[in-house]
């Protein structure tokens, strides 16, 4: 197991990455709530100002995406993108059965609907990118 200072060195403090695990984790829920119908759903990060388009993003990424359910499906594509906003205050975690900072504002996001799959390359919106494969 990696010690705390070499998570540090390869990745900064090691709260950001779990953090960032979490923001992955809260895209993947995002896609899966959004999905119409049954079927198999990634959220693939996009970056903010070096990025193709969500459509482009979920094309890439057909070959990995049916190879992780083993060519199930035949078909990949892009139904949804969103933002995550990632700068948020910090609550104080749940003590027991208290709700302290109750009432304060924390996670946001903003949904692009299908819209976002054709948000414009290399400029700000969507960061993450809602894929399916189907067939």
């Amino acid at each position: 197991m990696p010690t705390t200072a070499t998570w540090r060195l390869a990745f900064g403090n090691a709260n950001d990455i779990t953090n960032y695990s979490y923001f992955d984790v809260m895209a993947q829920s995002y896609c899966a709530a959004k999905v119409p119908g049954a079927e198999w759903v990634f959220a693939l990060r996009r970056d903010c100002t070096m990025a193709p388009t969500c459509n482009t993003i979920c094309a890439n990424a057909k070959a990995s995406i049916l190879s992780t359910i083993s060519n199930q499906r035949k078909s990949v594509g892009c139904f949804d993108a969103f933002n995550v906003i990632k700068s948020h205050p910090i609550l104080i975690p749940n003590a027991e059965f208290d709700q302290p900072d109750s009432g304060k504002v924390n996670l946001g996001s903003y949904s692009y609907g299908s819209g976002g799959c054709t948000w414009r390359a290399n400029h700000c919106g969507p960061n993450y990118c809602c894929c399916k494969a189907y067939n």
